[in-house]
């Protein structure tokens, strides 16, 4: 039987806990974790404008906006790879593939979009996608990508139901923006 665990014993444990975790907080602010935030947002933004500019016809443009994000998401996770050695558990890369391929999918089985909204609701559904991933990582690693993945999970649904008639803009002001936002408190304000 485990003998119980004293104040001070418990006390020491929880200052290291906070210790990693400013630890962490540091060497994410420090070797660039703020870049894939303002990336995302900024191609999120990008989107939502061309298609309230450009109408539905820009819709078919926005792989055009991600594929280049993807690429440099990838830029930046090797190279804050080479600069924070920390174990990184396969297990959370195989989650968030699941997620994403299997949320990917969906739609299309389903029968895809045919209503005039659809690309609305098709592209709210990807960002939620994206938002479920933020809410999975803050759950694994810091709790600023919770929050963010909740806030923006909520600022798209009322977005998507309340104002569906600019939710282009809508997105682009209060879903982009927060997540561009968040990459300049991680940067600047963080600690």
């Amino acid at each position: 039987m485990d003998s119980p665990v004293s104040r001070e014993e418990a006390s020491r444990a929880l200052r290291e806990i906070d210790q990693s975790r400013e630890a962490i907080r540091r060497a994410i602010r420090a070797h660039r974790g703020h870049f894939h935030l303002w990336l995302w947002g900024a191609i999120w933004i990008a989107m939502a404008l061309a298609a309230h500019f450009y109408g539905q016809r820009a819709t078919r443009s926005f792989p055009f906006f991600v594929l280049p994000g993807v690429i440099a998401s990838t830029v930046i996770g090797i190279y804050q790879g080479r600069q924070i050695r920390a174990p990184f558990d396969k297990r959370f890369l195989a989650a968030l593939a699941c997620m994403l391929v299997f949320g990917l999918l969906w739609p299309v089985i389903l029968g895809g979009p045919r209503p005039p909204s659809a690309d609305i609701r098709l592209f709210a559904f990807i960002a939620l996608l994206a938002m479920q991933v933020y809410v999975l990582a803050g759950i694994w690693f810091d709790s600023y990508l919770l929050t963010i993945g909740l806030v923006v999970s909520v600022l798209i649904l009322i977005g998507l139901f309340v104002f569906p008639q600019i939710f282009w803009v809508w997105f682009a002001i209060f879903c982009g923006g927060p997540v561009v936002l968040s990459g300049f408190l991680v940067r600047f304000w963080w600690r």
